[in-house]
């Protein structure tokens, strides 16, 4: 698939080219800093049009030159700055502009960035089929495979005599036999995600069940305990009264040995005592 991918991306750059010229000959008189870019002098072109844009005197093909300038030297972070600033300025060609902002974000591997781009130039146009082929490459960049295959079948509809006719229709072929791929993947890894959820709601509902379980023995086994200690402290109650009783009882023979009638014992006059002829014994 990176042999498809490397000769798609190589027709990219002609397409940018394509566009650049087109830009150059036919919407206004070039300018000295575009006429050094012609003349492949990109670092001497960038000075000279950062000058004439600040000066007011370039006209609004000069961001697209000047974006190109930095995209030739390599620096692409500042070639991405101008293109999202011409953007944002009228008279500007924002097709092109969003195009090249595309190259510029794919060059530096920021392809999230260049799908966003290349979706503004085919927004401004929905035919530009230069557009269609990069976004697709920079879907396939992402691994967002399905989109790559759609942009890509768009694309050869579009211009069906591509001189990467052969090229696309291998991509095809690859994305399809992926995408497929991805499906079957996704359905394995749906069913073992719904196998290892099934596992452990099993699981769950196992362990609840024991806790359940669990928790019925521990409150059988207190309640068999509270049971038991309710019996011994009933049993102890029922010792303690009969003691109690014993005791009354005897007490009650006590006291009532202590009051014997009998004539031998009885008082004869004041301050005599009894004579109590027998002892008792209280426990």
């Amino acid at each position: 698939m990176s042999n498809e991918i490397d000769r798609t991306v190589k027709l990219k750059n002609k397409i940018s080219l394509l566009f650049f010229a087109a830009s150059v000959f036919f919407l206004h008189a070039e300018s000295e800093g575009e006429r050094l870019f012609r003349m492949n002098r990109p670092s001497e072109a960038a000075a000279v049009l950062e000058q004439e844009i600040a000066d007011g005197t370039a006209s609004a093909a000069a961001y697209n030159f000047l974006g190109l300038c930095y995209y030739q030297t390599g620096d692409y972070e500042k070639s991405a700055e101008v293109f999202e600033a011409a953007l944002k300025t009228p008279g500007t060609d924002k097709k092109i502009i969003a195009f090249n902002l595309g190259n510029t974000y794919f060059a530096a591997k920021n392809y999230t960035l260049a799908i966003r781009s290349y979706s503004l130039a085919l927004t401004a146009d929905s035919g530009f089929s230069g557009a269609l082929l990069n976004r697709a490459n920079s879907y396939v960049m992402t691994g967002d495979y399905e989109s790559a295959l759609s942009d890509y079948r768009n694309y050869q509809a579009a211009v069906p005599d591509s001189s990467a006719a052969l090229t696309l229709d291998r991509m095809t072929d690859s994305l399809e036999k992926r995408v497929e791929e991805i499906r079957i993947e996704e359905e394995i890894k749906a069913a073992e995600e719904a196998r290892i959820a099934e596992e452990e709601r099993l699981l769950a509902e196992e362990m609840e069940r024991q806790r359940i379980a669990e928790e019925k023995a521990e409150a059988e086994r207190r309640a068999a305990e509270e049971k038991a200690a309710a019996e011994r402290r009933a049993e102890e109650e029922r010792r303690l009264a009969a003691e109690a009783e014993r005791r009354r009882k005897l007490l009650e023979e006590v006291a009532n040995s202590l009051q014997n009638t009998d004539s031998t014992n009885m008082s004869s006059g004041t301050g005599d005592i009894i004579d109590y002829e027998q002892e008792s014994e209280l426990d």
